[in-house]
């Protein structure tokens, strides 16, 4: 990696007393060359401003949004196109002196991401080693801008549980469902949280997983739905798969996401599993109902 890119998200704050802010970009200086890169999020992009900020006027965000995308763009024309000897030998472009000094190659990005009033300001910033800037950035804006490799917690499905624990509850059977928040191996395992599991049993006999397939787009809905396809599928390699498992699913109303949620739940029932859709309540009662010769004395 011979690359050194300092680099800061750019944060959207309207009111800045407040501190709080949603990042809506990055922007990369590499080291050396004093290349400079960024992404921006589209202007049309506004969910989850409306949901941090929903008194704003969201005219307001996306002006200041093109704005930025406009200085941003002449001051990378200007940067970049002036010659790499010129600028690894400490020289400034003519029209942005004001950002270039001879103390030392990183006066751009500092200059850059320096204080403003401004509601759009420089938040997070670090240092990456890279072996390609282009590369380096899409990472660095997936991280901080789409939140990709994140472990959030997905409140609708914590709904969905609550939602199916009240239906339970309601037919007198929610006492022998209990969180199984270690099945599998210690050196793999996943949580449940809906299991029957009787005294001595290592595994779950029964196990319901609520599953939102409701997502924003199919790439998000093919990602979340193939994760648990290959969890399934190695808790079955490893002899740690329930002896009964359904999956109760949420699907998405557009056409291109249904279709996608489709697809995932044939995956689903290709590896062994049950799939219900959210509202059947008959079919989740008639999954969850425990027979009279079982054991019903749970496992602590």
């Amino acid at each position: 990696m011979n690359l050194v890119l300092n680099y800061a998200a750019v944060g959207f704050r309207p009111y800045r007393e407040m501190g709080e802010f949603v990042n809506v970009g990055i922007v990369a200086v590499e080291a050396k060359s004093r290349f400079l890169s960024y992404r921006l999020i589209s202007p049309q992009r506004t969910k989850r401003i409306s949901a941090c900020f929903p008194e704003l006027d969201l005219a307001i965000y996306r002006e200041g949004l093109r704005r930025l995308e406009n200085e941003l763009s002449a001051l990378s024309i200007e940067t970049n196109s002036f010659s790499d000897d010129k600028r690894q030998a400490g020289q400034s472009h003519p029209a942005q002196g004001d950002l270039f000094i001879q103390e030392g190659d990183i006066d751009l990005f500092r200059r850059l991401t320096s204080s403003q009033a401004s509601p759009f300001f420089y938040a997070v910033k670090g240092t990456r080693l890279a072996n390609d800037a282009e590369v380096c950035l899409d990472e660095l804006y997936r991280r901080h801008v789409e939140h990709w490799n994140l472990a959030p917690v997905d409140y609708e499905e914590k709904k969905l549980v609550r939602a199916i624990r009240k239906l339970l509850r309601a037919h007198r059977i929610e006492r022998l469902y209990r969180e199984a928040p270690w099945v599998g191996t210690k050196a793999y395992h996943v949580g449940i949280p809906l299991a029957f599991t009787p005294r001595g049993a290592e595994l779950p006999q029964k196990a319901i997983k609520p599953l939102n397939l409701a997502r924003s787009t199919p790439t998000r809905i093919y990602t979340h739905g193939d994760e648990w396809i290959a969890k399934v599928q190695r808790l079955a390699r490893l002899s740690c798969l329930p002896e009964s498992f359904l999956f109760v699913v949420k699907k998405p109303e557009d056409p291109e996401g249904r279709k996608a949620a489709d697809e995932i739940c044939e995956g689903l029932i290709g590896v062994g599993v049950e799939v219900v859709e959210v509202g059947d309540d008959n079919a989740i009662l008639d999954f969850a109902r425990i027979s009279e010769d079982a054991k019903l004395e749970l496992k602590n």
